[in-house]
């Protein structure tokens, strides 16, 4: 259950909870919230409460002070640094000594069998005063900003700072004492007219050029991901066992410009790469399309039986994949991993690895060819693997799909002594 609000109820289940000695987490559980829920309730509104038992002073009992209380006390006690209270408040050197238990759970005294004993100021939780806190501070935040004298002197404060040349960065961070406030929520008030400075007055707000869009706006269809998701693929491989998965994905070479569409076989970790001039849907419908002209639908179906991708712009067209265009017939699946988890296909992940050994991230060419990008396709894919006891990956697809698909898909095996996986060979 999650509970966006705590009652009044809840807070004396807390309440009792922590007389008791309970566990945060037992209570938690019995009002079915987090238990960092529950400590944050605790930690927000706990109150110090005086006590009389005693000196809370830290130095009590090595102290050789005289305390000036002495000559007027009427129990005339010698030694009553340690039982009496009057140096809580007479002595200059008083310095009051704390729980060290406040900085753990359960942050307060409630339910501490030490309480009706201990001289130290108690921390305590009570619901009753907790609901009232919250309420006005709910009560608050309806209300907005409040145009307060606190806001006419930020005002009076800042005008001058900004006027000097001063940035609101600086000033929050030099001034923090004065103000109390982050720069976001000092630039908010100008940009809502509350001081007298306006958006013209900060140079760097009207310096700064306004941000163009990178390119043309991507139409995603939001429906495409119905009856693809990461758990229909997981009944689809336990309906159908055999056949093979290729995994999906997008390499950046330019922000908005060159990229590739690297296809990874997980039967054999062999890598297919296609250049695309810009990361669209089309370009990667195109790219299929051209591989059902160049194998033949059979085949096709034969090498490309499910798929598996994330959930970019650019694979929001899986229809253009699965089926052919021409008969309508479906020849593959796709399937998409869950948001945020591109660790369900982690191979292609791995591999990409190799792709920045020959173009780093943010330090490639200007642009790239389609005979360049095969070339690193080979002689990535020749690289032997220690997983594959010393065999290559395109070894592996031969021995699966045969020499004339392997030639079809450009795939052409570098001698071990003539491979390089470095930016040197794209030069």
């Amino acid at each position: 259950m999650n509970k966006k609000h705590l009652a009044l109820s809840d807070r004396i289940v807390i309440q009792s909870g922590l007389q008791q000695r309970h566990s945060l987490s037992d209570i938690a559980k019995q009002l079915e919230v987090s238990r960092s829920t529950i400590s944050r309730e605790v930690k927000a509104h706990r109150h110090l409460v005086k006590t009389s038992k005693g000196n809370s002073c830290v130095h009590r009992t090595d102290c050789k002070k005289v305390p000036d209380c002495r000559t007027k006390c009427y129990r005339g006690r010698r030694n009553c640094q340690s039982s009496c209270n009057g140096c809580n408040e007479s002595c200059k050197e008083f310095q009051e000594e704390f729980c060290s238990d406040y900085e753990r759970a359960p942050y307060v005294c409630n339910g501490c069998d030490k309480r009706l004993k201990c001289r130290l100021r108690r921390m305590l939780y009570d619901a009753k005063t907790a609901q009232e806190e919250y309420e006005n501070k709910l009560s608050e935040s309806l209300k907005g900003i409040s145009l307060t004298e606190e806001l006419i002197r930020l005002n009076d404060f800042v005008t001058p700072k900004i006027q000097a040349g001063l940035s609101i960065p600086v000033i929050c961070e030099t001034f923090r004492d004065e103000i109390h406030l982050s720069d976001t929520t000092l630039y908010s008030y100008i940009e809502n007219g509350l001081l007298e400075e306006k958006n013209i007055d900060l140079r760097r707000k009207v310096s700064r050029p306004k941000r163009e869009k990178s390119g043309p706006v991507l139409h995603v269809d939001r429906k495409c991901h119905v009856g693809r998701t990461y758990r229909d693929y997981e009944v689809y491989m336990e309906e159908n066992p055999d056949q093979t998965v290729s995994q999906m994905d997008s390499v950046i070479i330019h922000k908005g410009g060159q990229c590739i569409l690297t296809i990874f076989f997980t039967n054999c970790d062999l890598q297919l790469m296609y250049l695309r001039e810009r990361n669209t849907a089309a370009s990667v419908s195109a790219i299929f399309s051209n591989l059902r002209e160049n194998l033949g639908g059979e085949k096709f179906s034969q090498i490309f039986q499910v798929v598996l991708t994330d959930r970019g712009s650019e694979f929001t067209d899986p229809t253009k994949i699965e089926a052919d265009t021409q008969t309508g017939e479906i020849q593959c699946r796709v399937f998409y991993c869950d948001p945020q988890n591109s660790n369900q296909k982690s191979g292609c992940e791995r591999n990409r690895e190799f792709i920045r050994y020959i173009i780093p991230k943010n330090k490639g060419k200007e642009s790239y060819s389609e005979e360049e990008i095969r070339t690193m396709m080979n002689h990535i894919n020749s690289y032997p693997r220690k997983k594959w006891n010393g065999q290559s990956p395109i070894d592996l697809f031969v021995q699966i799909y045969g020499r004339e698909a392997a030639t079809l898909l450009g795939l052409e095996k570098i001698p071990p002594d003539s491979i390089l996986l470095t930016p040197a060979l794209l030069k």
